[in-house]
């Protein structure tokens, strides 16, 4: 299996999440489900959240309104006003505090403490979806966060939940969750700067992704989460 690492130094890129035209749905919500053409020229990523909201297990957040409800023990992604991301498990890691912007909630945490989470072959207790799609030899996305809050997204075809617990632990996670999974909806899209500071076209963090690599440059269905210079 080869996995696609992103590594997002946390003192140079703001993180932000875009609601979609249908994800989540229910608000207006803020920008336009796309990238701010006005911030193109610094963007430096952008890659896909988590599952539909009704099968997250968990809620959506931004600037004042919300989808679903905040679940405690949620495996939930909070970006606050700075731009600053934190991950954790809601209610013990990451809360909601006057500087929140917005929060991400999908199933639960698969690595924690440096390690992945125990129970994830057997899923009795369904914190991480069906059995049936968390034993798929599949797409599947993960965001994780390293141990001086660095965000880590990893990405891989052929992947399991614990071989995905397993890069993103590699890949120097101290907690980290799953996003979402199957063909068409892991996206990870890398923008870079060339010599002549002329931007160069959009490239796939994997060539093997099946979704263009401009993706996000139109309006998008689904919620993403972007990245781009200080």
């Amino acid at each position: 299996m080869v996995a696609g690492l992103l590594w997002l130094d946390r003192r140079a890129v703001r993180l932000d999440l875009v609601a979609g035209t249908k994800e989540p749905g229910g608000q207006s919500w803020p920008g336009s489900a796309e990238i701010p053409p006005a911030s193109r020229s610094k963007t430096v990523a952008a890659f896909n959240s988590g599952f539909l909201l009704r099968d997250s297990g968990g809620g959506f957040y931004q600037a004042g309104h919300h989808v679903g409800r905040l679940q405690r023990g949620a495996a939930s992604i909070v970006v606050d006003k700075t731009g600053a991301i934190s991950l954790g498990e809601w209610g013990r890691d990451v809360r909601m505090t006057p500087s929140t912007y917005a929060v991400r909630q999908n199933l639960h945490l698969i690595v924690d403490r440096s390690r992945p989470v125990k129970g994830l072959v057997h899923n009795g207790h369904k914190l991480w979806g069906s059995r049936r799609s968390q034993l798929q030899w599949t797409w599947r996305s993960g965001l994780g966060i390293d141990a001086a809050g660095n965000p880590i997204y990893v990405a891989g075809n052929h992947f399991t939940l614990v071989s995905l617990a397993d890069a993103l632990t590699q890949a120097g996670a101290v907690r980290g969750m799953q996003l979402d999974i199957h063909t068409p909806m892991v996206t990870a899209n890398l923008f870079d700067l060339g010599r002549s500071d002329r931007r160069r076209a959009p490239v796939r963090l994997l060539p093997t992704m099946s979704r263009p690599a401009d993706r996000y440059a139109a309006p998008d269905q689904r919620d993403f989460i972007t990245a781009t210079l200080r």
